[in-house]
């Protein structure tokens, strides 16, 4: 699944380079608000459209590999996240970047509110990541903007699910979130503190 907004000049590329892996079974694309050809482009490419989150419940028997629409060539690198979820090793794998990468203060305190909860990320979550069926049930809704991915992790550590961040550098810079994005990290992370989980903190 690529989530896109205003990326008309990459999201092509991306796709292709999605449909062409024998892994993927579909390319959903959601759309939110984009001003250019994106939704266009994305059609075109061959990929399925999506207008909100929610529909993604029609495709959750498969896992669901989420990433970045500026992938493009480097597509491939991102199947070291399906891979410990096909094997059944994990229920979710999270993307990592470098530990010289600290991330924004959203990242920093996701990064901070989820080694409470029991995983230590050795770098800020980039934004991608792969969730099994049971995942995604256990996680649905996310919570809002930049705390859409901590409040996944959250809720799986909750549960005692499975987790491992995988090295896995990001296509292009990682976003600034400013201060409503940590407002809504911490909104994430307070709507689900609980009991210690029993995770998996391996590097993959």
């Amino acid at each position: 699944m690529i989530q896109a907004h205003n990326d008309a000049g990459r999201i092509a590329l991306t796709v292709l380079a999605a449909r062409a892996l024998p892994e993927v079974r579909k390319v959903l694309v959601l759309e939110s608000g984009s001003t250019d050809s994106t939704r266009r482009v994305a059609a075109d490419s061959g990929a399925v459209l999506l207008h909100d989150a929610s529909q993604l419940a029609g495709y959750a028997p498969l896992p669901l590999l989420f990433v970045d629409a500026g992938r493009q060539q480097r597509m491939a690198e991102a199947l070291a996240l399906l891979r410990p979820v096909t094997a059944g090793t994990a229920d979710a794998a999270v993307a990592v970047g470098p530990a010289t990468e600290r991330g924004d203060a959203a990242g920093r305190l996701a990064r901070r509110g989820l080694a409470r909860a029991g995983l230590v990320l050795p770098g800020a979550l980039t934004g991608e990541c792969c969730l099994s069926s049971t995942a995604w049930s256990l996680s649905w809704p996310p919570a809002a903007g930049a705390g859409a991915l901590p409040g996944v992790v959250a809720d799986l550590l909750r549960a005692g699910r499975a987790v491992v961040p995988i090295a896995l550098e990001a296509p292009r810079p990682l976003p600034r979130h400013g201060l409503k994005g940590r407002r809504q990290v911490a909104k994430a992370l307070r709507e689900r503190r609980g009991q210690p989980a029993v995770t998996r903190n391996s590097l993959g």
